[in-house]
Protein backbone atom coordinates (compact mmCIF):
# COMPACT_ATOMS: atom_id res chain seq x y z
CA UNK A 1 0.00 0.00 0.00
CA UNK A 2 1.41 3.28 -0.98
CA UNK A 3 0.99 6.37 1.07
CA UNK A 4 0.48 9.64 -0.60
CA UNK A 5 1.74 12.82 0.88
CA UNK A 6 -0.93 15.40 1.53
CA UNK A 7 -0.86 18.19 -0.95
CA UNK A 8 0.06 21.51 0.50
CA UNK A 9 -1.18 24.45 -1.50
CA UNK A 10 1.10 27.41 -1.88
CA UNK A 11 -0.58 30.79 -1.80
CA UNK A 12 1.15 33.42 -3.81
CA UNK A 13 0.57 37.11 -4.11
CA UNK A 14 -0.57 37.44 -0.51
CA UNK A 15 0.91 39.95 1.86
CA UNK A 16 0.66 40.52 5.58
CA UNK A 17 0.04 43.92 7.03
CA UNK A 18 0.78 44.57 10.66
CA UNK A 19 -2.22 46.43 12.05
CA UNK A 20 0.05 48.18 14.52
CA UNK A 21 2.72 49.16 12.04
CA UNK A 22 3.51 52.86 11.99
CA UNK A 23 2.73 54.27 8.54
CA UNK A 24 5.67 55.59 6.58
CA UNK A 25 5.61 59.35 6.26
CA UNK A 26 7.82 62.05 4.91
CA UNK A 27 10.01 64.06 7.21
CA UNK A 28 7.98 66.30 9.45
CA UNK A 29 8.42 67.96 12.80
CA UNK A 30 4.71 67.59 13.58
CA UNK A 31 3.14 64.52 15.17
CA UNK A 32 -0.59 63.97 14.69
CA UNK A 33 -2.77 62.38 17.34
CA UNK A 34 -3.01 59.24 15.17
CA UNK A 35 0.79 59.00 15.09
CA UNK A 36 0.91 59.49 18.84
CA UNK A 37 -1.55 56.62 19.45
CA UNK A 38 0.35 54.29 17.12
CA UNK A 39 3.61 55.07 18.91
CA UNK A 40 2.00 54.41 22.29
CA UNK A 41 0.51 51.07 21.14
CA UNK A 42 3.83 50.05 19.61
CA UNK A 43 5.57 50.87 22.87
CA UNK A 44 3.10 48.76 24.85
CA UNK A 45 3.36 45.86 22.40
CA UNK A 46 7.15 45.73 22.62
CA UNK A 47 7.60 46.33 26.34
CA UNK A 48 9.47 43.83 28.50
CA UNK A 49 6.87 41.59 30.27
CA UNK A 50 9.17 41.38 33.27
CA UNK A 51 9.45 45.14 33.46
CA UNK A 52 6.16 46.57 32.18
CA UNK A 53 5.63 50.26 31.75
CA UNK A 54 5.17 52.11 34.98
CA UNK A 55 1.56 53.19 35.59
CA UNK A 56 2.65 56.75 36.27
CA UNK A 57 4.52 56.94 32.95
CA UNK A 58 1.52 55.49 31.12
CA UNK A 59 -0.82 58.03 32.73
CA UNK A 60 1.57 60.83 31.79
CA UNK A 61 1.59 59.72 28.15
CA UNK A 62 -2.20 59.55 28.10
CA UNK A 63 -2.26 63.08 29.49
CA UNK A 64 0.08 64.15 26.67
CA UNK A 65 -2.29 62.60 24.15
CA UNK A 66 -5.24 64.45 25.68
CA UNK A 67 -3.29 67.70 25.54
CA UNK A 68 -2.35 67.05 21.90
CA UNK A 69 -5.98 66.42 20.99
CA UNK A 70 -7.10 69.62 22.71
CA UNK A 71 -4.37 71.60 20.97
CA UNK A 72 -5.44 70.21 17.58
CA UNK A 73 -9.04 71.26 18.24
CA UNK A 74 -7.86 74.70 19.39
CA UNK A 75 -5.79 75.17 16.22
CA UNK A 76 -8.80 74.26 14.09
CA UNK A 77 -10.97 76.78 15.96
CA UNK A 78 -8.32 79.50 15.60
CA UNK A 79 -8.17 78.87 11.85
CA UNK A 80 -11.95 79.28 11.64
CA UNK A 81 -11.78 82.53 13.61
CA UNK A 82 -9.05 83.87 11.32
CA UNK A 83 -11.14 83.06 8.25
CA UNK A 84 -14.16 84.76 9.82
CA UNK A 85 -12.11 87.84 10.74
CA UNK A 86 -10.68 88.06 7.20
CA UNK A 87 -14.21 87.90 5.75
CA UNK A 88 -15.40 90.72 8.04
CA UNK A 89 -12.38 92.83 7.04
CA UNK A 90 -13.20 92.40 3.36
CA UNK A 91 -16.84 93.35 3.93
CA UNK A 92 -15.79 96.46 5.88
CA UNK A 93 -13.28 97.36 3.19
CA UNK A 94 -15.94 97.24 0.46
CA UNK A 95 -17.88 99.93 2.31
CA UNK A 96 -14.80 102.20 2.14
CA UNK A 97 -14.75 102.35 -1.67
CA UNK A 98 -15.32 105.95 -2.76
CA UNK A 99 -14.48 107.31 0.70
CA UNK A 100 -11.40 109.06 2.02
CA UNK A 101 -9.26 107.16 4.51
CA UNK A 102 -6.53 108.39 6.80
CA UNK A 103 -3.83 105.84 7.46
CA UNK A 104 -0.56 105.37 9.28
CA UNK A 105 1.92 106.42 6.62
CA UNK A 106 4.99 105.29 8.61
CA UNK A 107 6.50 108.76 8.38
CA UNK A 108 5.30 109.72 4.89
CA UNK A 109 2.16 111.80 4.42
CA UNK A 110 0.10 112.35 1.27
CA UNK A 111 -1.21 115.58 -0.20
CA UNK A 112 -3.29 116.40 -3.28
CA UNK A 113 -3.19 119.53 -5.44
CA UNK A 114 -6.67 119.95 -6.90
CA UNK A 115 -6.06 123.03 -9.03
CA UNK A 116 -8.64 125.13 -7.22
CA UNK A 117 -6.08 127.54 -5.74
CA UNK A 118 -6.75 126.35 -2.22
CA UNK A 119 -3.82 125.71 0.15
CA UNK A 120 -2.87 122.09 0.77
CA UNK A 121 -2.77 121.09 4.46
CA UNK A 122 0.32 119.16 5.57
CA UNK A 123 -0.46 117.49 8.89
CA UNK A 124 2.08 116.07 11.34
CA UNK A 125 2.53 115.46 15.05
CA UNK A 126 5.58 116.21 17.19
CA UNK A 127 6.56 114.28 20.31
CA UNK A 128 8.34 117.37 21.69
CA UNK A 129 8.92 121.04 20.92
CA UNK A 130 10.96 121.48 17.73
CA UNK A 131 13.28 124.39 16.99
CA UNK A 132 13.43 123.52 13.29
CA UNK A 133 10.85 121.70 11.19
CA UNK A 134 11.66 120.79 7.59
CA UNK A 135 9.21 119.30 5.08
CA UNK A 136 10.34 117.65 1.84
CA UNK A 137 7.65 117.21 -0.83
CA UNK A 138 7.85 114.59 -3.61
CA UNK A 139 5.89 113.99 -6.80
CA UNK A 140 4.40 110.65 -7.85
CA UNK A 141 7.68 109.69 -9.55
CA UNK A 142 9.55 110.13 -6.25
CA UNK A 143 11.33 113.33 -7.28
CA UNK A 144 11.66 116.07 -4.68
CA UNK A 145 9.84 119.20 -5.87
CA UNK A 146 10.01 121.43 -2.79
CA UNK A 147 11.65 121.83 0.61
CA UNK A 148 9.87 123.90 3.25
CA UNK A 149 11.73 125.38 6.25
CA UNK A 150 8.95 125.96 8.77
CA UNK A 151 10.93 127.02 11.85
CA UNK A 152 9.70 126.49 15.42
CA UNK A 153 6.66 124.34 16.31
CA UNK A 154 5.27 123.21 19.65
CA UNK A 155 4.75 119.57 20.49
CA UNK A 156 1.47 117.93 19.52
CA UNK A 157 -0.67 117.82 16.37
CA UNK A 158 0.28 120.51 13.85
CA UNK A 159 -0.68 121.54 10.33
CA UNK A 160 0.94 123.75 7.69
CA UNK A 161 -0.92 125.14 4.66
CA UNK A 162 1.28 124.62 1.61
CA UNK A 163 0.68 126.87 -1.42
CA UNK A 164 1.26 124.04 -3.90
CA UNK A 165 4.39 125.61 -5.43
CA UNK A 166 7.78 124.08 -6.14
CA UNK A 167 11.23 125.23 -4.96
CA UNK A 168 11.30 127.94 -7.67
CA UNK A 169 7.89 129.35 -6.80
CA UNK A 170 6.12 127.74 -9.77
CA UNK A 171 2.64 126.30 -9.29
CA UNK A 172 2.72 122.51 -9.51
CA UNK A 173 0.27 120.54 -11.61
CA UNK A 174 -2.74 118.80 -10.16
CA UNK A 175 -1.99 115.39 -8.71
CA UNK A 176 -0.93 113.45 -5.69
CA UNK A 177 2.20 114.24 -3.72
CA UNK A 178 3.89 112.81 -0.64
CA UNK A 179 5.82 114.62 2.07
CA UNK A 180 8.25 113.80 4.86
CA UNK A 181 8.80 115.81 8.01
CA UNK A 182 12.11 116.13 9.88
CA UNK A 183 12.15 118.01 13.20
CA UNK A 184 15.07 118.93 15.48
CA UNK A 185 15.24 120.46 18.95
CA UNK A 186 17.48 123.35 20.10
CA UNK A 187 20.37 120.89 20.53
CA UNK A 188 20.03 119.63 16.97
CA UNK A 189 18.64 116.29 18.10
CA UNK A 190 15.90 114.60 16.09
CA UNK A 191 12.39 115.03 17.47
CA UNK A 192 10.11 112.04 16.93
CA UNK A 193 7.50 112.86 14.28
CA UNK A 194 4.47 110.93 13.10
CA UNK A 195 2.72 111.60 9.80
CA UNK A 196 -0.46 110.02 8.50
CA UNK A 197 -1.34 109.60 4.85
CA UNK A 198 -4.77 109.96 3.25
CA UNK A 199 -6.53 109.25 -0.01
CA UNK A 200 -9.70 108.05 -1.69
CA UNK A 201 -10.30 104.31 -1.91
CA UNK A 202 -11.00 102.97 -5.39
CA UNK A 203 -10.71 99.22 -4.84
CA UNK A 204 -10.03 96.31 -2.52
CA UNK A 205 -7.52 93.47 -2.90
CA UNK A 206 -6.41 90.43 -0.90
CA UNK A 207 -2.70 89.97 -0.28
CA UNK A 208 -1.92 86.49 -1.71
CA UNK A 209 1.00 86.08 0.69
CA UNK A 210 -0.96 86.33 3.94
CA UNK A 211 -4.63 86.88 3.06
CA UNK A 212 -4.70 90.40 4.52
CA UNK A 213 -7.18 92.92 3.09
CA UNK A 214 -5.56 95.74 1.09
CA UNK A 215 -7.16 99.07 0.13
CA UNK A 216 -6.14 100.49 -3.26
CA UNK A 217 -6.21 104.30 -3.39
CA UNK A 218 -6.81 106.42 -6.49
CA UNK A 219 -3.10 107.29 -6.68
CA UNK A 220 -2.15 103.59 -6.68
CA UNK A 221 -1.06 103.49 -3.02
CA UNK A 222 -1.85 100.18 -1.30
CA UNK A 223 -2.77 100.34 2.37
CA UNK A 224 -3.42 97.48 4.77
CA UNK A 225 -6.83 97.78 6.40
CA UNK A 226 -5.11 97.53 9.80
CA UNK A 227 -3.28 100.82 8.99
CA UNK A 228 -6.51 102.82 8.66
CA UNK A 229 -7.06 105.32 11.50
CA UNK A 230 -10.03 107.24 10.07
CA UNK A 231 -12.69 107.24 7.33
CA UNK A 232 -14.63 110.18 5.92
CA UNK A 233 -16.97 110.92 3.01
CA UNK A 234 -15.27 111.94 -0.23
CA UNK A 235 -15.48 115.59 -1.27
Amino acid sequence: MSMSNPTVGIITGASYSDPFAIPAKGKSDEVSKEDFLLLLVEQLKNQDPLEPMDGTDFTAQLAQFSSLEQQTAMNDNLALLQDYSATLNRLNALEMIGKNVEFDGSGAGSAAIKGDGQPVPLDFELADNAQEVTVDIYNEAGGRVATLELGYYDLGAQSYNWNGKDANGNALTEGHYTYEVVARDEMGQIVSTSVNGSGEVRGVETDPANGNTILVLVDGTRVGIDQVVGVSASD
